[in-house]
């Protein structure tokens, strides 16, 4: 298994939006993956509230 990072606001989590940008999802299945925790946060400093997590998520090699 491999990890990677997801950002949570509130009771949503990031995920991409149509538009390219960053959207809100309300389930993890649905959130954007970053392979890093550095690019988690980045993103997060960037698009989030100060209150936000990092959520660590394995994912299955296929």
């Amino acid at each position: 298994m491999t990890s990677a990072y997801v950002v949570r606001t509130g009771e949503k989590f990031f995920c991409s939006a149509e538009d390219g940008d960053i959207g809100l999802a309300p389930e993890v299945k649905e959130a954007k993956r970053f392979l890093s925790r550095e690019e988690a946060e980045e993103a997060a400093n960037e698009h989030a509230d100060p209150e936000y997590e990092i959520v660590t998520v394995d994912i299955a090699e296929r």
